[in-house]
């Protein structure tokens, strides 16, 4: 796990950690695949439509991971894939009375707080705006396929979670962005007095070989 990660080798800084975030997100977009397929199945419904999408939104993640630099774009698709997982849990579980459609609602938050891995506040706006739009957009078209009952309030208290999550999740990568772009400063700072001092020092040597110099001249 540490070297699929890349954990192993190199300084921790911004940019690996975001790299490991990507890799990891590629292995959650593949485990979301049999999880979708459990899902269905014991929920008494089909399982190859939400397996199949899933498998797709793992498959074109883990070619974006490897072919795309990390950036804004990398990290709002990874962002995209992991909250299908569960509007397509959502979707498996639908219907019957002991149903636990509601309890799969409980991953879109689990989402956004694993987004928190990017340590960018803008991959977790887009996961809390895709889901924001897909439960409007159902509530309208179809509501008891966003809940059992159907019923706008509820899709404004979840709206109302999201909010106070995500809030807190957009302080705190704030926070530790600022906390890495200290630490670089003082890497930076550090590296220049440091080369300072060097360069200084081979001057005075180099002042003190030439005296010597000159006194073994005369």
């Amino acid at each position: 796990m540490q070297a699929m990660l890349g954990r192993a080798a190199g300084p921790l800084t911004l940019n690996s950690v975001r790299a490991s975030a990507t890799r990891l997100y590629v292995l959650i977009a593949w485990l979301h695949v049999p999880a979708a397929a459990l899902v269905a199945i014991s929920s008494h419904n089909g399982w190859a439509g939400p397996t199949v999408a899933l498998a797709l939104c793992a498959l074109a993640l883990n070619v974006a991971a490897l072919t795309l630099r990390d950036g804004l774009a990398l990290r709002s698709f990874a962002a995209i894939v992991l909250t299908a997982a569960p509007i397509a849990f959502v979707y498996a579980s639908r219907g019957g009375v002991d149903s636990w459609q509601i309890d799969y609602h409980m991953y879109f938050f689990a989402v956004y707080a694993m987004l928190i891995g990017y340590v960018d506040w803008r991959p977790i706006a887009v996961a809390a705006a895709l889901t924001a739009g897909h439960h409007l957009l159902l509530d309208l078209i179809d509501p008891t396929a966003v809940f059992p009952e159907e019923g706008l309030a509820r899709v404004a208290l979840h709206a109302i979670c999201v909010l106070a999550e995500c809030s807190v999740l957009f302080w705190a990568t704030r926070t530790i962005a600022r906390l890495f772009g200290r630490v670089d400063e003082l890497i930076d700072t550090t590296a220049k007095v440091t080369a300072d001092a060097i360069a200084a020092e081979m001057h005075e040597n180099e002042r003190l070989r030439a005296r010597i110099a000159a006194l073994s001249a005369n």
